[in-house]
């Protein structure tokens, strides 16, 4: 049997951001906790996150910058 090394990278960085990744909620730091929430970044049924398109960019950024694959069809699914 022939096989092909394939290996994933997971990196989890803090973002320069104005918004969360999935809502358009404030990152402020230092705001009083849970003031910064709404039904979608906490997750309430029925709500359906849309992606910080700023993340994106430079989730895009980054992987050109290391020279990966870009597919043409992204999916992304929330913990």
């Amino acid at each position: 049997m022939d096989y092909t090394t394939v290996i994933g990278l997971e990196v989890h960085v803090q973002l320069a951001t104005n918004s969360k990744l999935f809502c358009r909620c404030s990152t402020q730091f230092g705001a009083e906790p849970n003031t910064q929430t709404c039904p979608v970044c906490i997750g309430m049924p029925g709500t359906l996150p849309v992606m910080n398109r700023a993340a994106y960019q430079l989730a895009l950024r980054t992987a050109v910058a290391l020279d990966c694959d870009i597919p043409e069809f992204t999916k992304w699914d929330r913990k």
